[in-house]
């Protein structure tokens, strides 16, 4: 479960390992995974937005494509397995008022193969800052169980619409993910986000692996290339 945190300039470092230090207890405790995280500090005073079709203000698709290119070209398609874009409540432009509005999207394989969260940070409020970052990464479960393995969970978790009955809460056995519910689902899924992860893992140290083969193949034909030049002949000197 590897991240790569896109951090708003406006976060503390104090505040960042808070949250981390959090984020990873309960990743431990209810899937067994220790996730990794890389931190990319990002400036988000400005950032493109544009006025959805139920008037909520989103971040162009362009800007975030253009972040995950960023990932993408830094470590590969999977280099990382969530693109965490967290942004500062006061850069926040998705709910100006704290009353309406969005705190947070899920992108599950919208602009590559990784699954990106535009998360709100809650400058005041840690446990709305960890929920909001739970819900979203919540949201993409069921699409990396199918994408990686082929697997449809929502029988498994005995629903019928993943996203809306168990991370809006609108199932009868399901509260909406504010800060730590849906606990259960998680246990339910631990094995299959498990191998999920793992072999995300393993395509990507195929993609490292064959890399250093390119630049092994490389060296090897520029030694040759090298030796020629300085052992070439053209004729025999009297």
């Amino acid at each position: 479960m590897r991240h790569i945190i896109l951090k708003d300039t406006k976060i503390t470092a104090g505040q960042y390992e808070d949250w981390k230090e959090e984020d990873t207890a309960f990743w431990q405790k209810y899937v067994d995974i220790t996730p990794e995280y890389t931190v990319l500090k990002t400036e988000y005073s400005n950032y493109p937005t544009y006025v959805d079709s139920d008037g909520d203000i989103r971040p162009t698709n362009a800007y975030l494509q253009s972040l995950t290119d960023l990932v993408i070209a830094k470590n590969g398609q999977f280099g990382y397995d969530f693109i965490m874009v967290m942004v500062h409540e006061d850069n926040w432009k998705s709910d100006t008022d704290f009353t309406e509005g969005i705190w947070g999207t899920n992108y599950s394989y919208a602009f590559g193969s990784q699954n990106l969260c535009y998360c709100r940070w809650d400058k005041d409020n840690r446990a709305n800052t960890f929920g909001v970052a739970y819900h979203e990464r919540h949201h993409s479960f069921d699409a990396i169980i199918k994408v990686e393995l082929g697997v449809n969970i929502e029988p498994i978790l005995d629903v019928q619409h993943y996203d809306r009955e168990i991370t809006h809460g609108k199932g009868a056995d399901w509260s909406y993910i504010r800060h730590k519910e849906n606990t259960k689902s998680l246990e339910i899924m631990k094995p299959y986000l498990q191998q999920a992860f793992k072999k995300r893992k393993e395509k990507h140290d195929e993609f490292i692996n064959g890399l250093l083969q390119t630049i092994l193949n490389l060296a090897t034909q520029l030694l040759y290339f090298l030796r020629k030049q300085m052992n070439a002949k053209n004729g025999i000197p009297r």
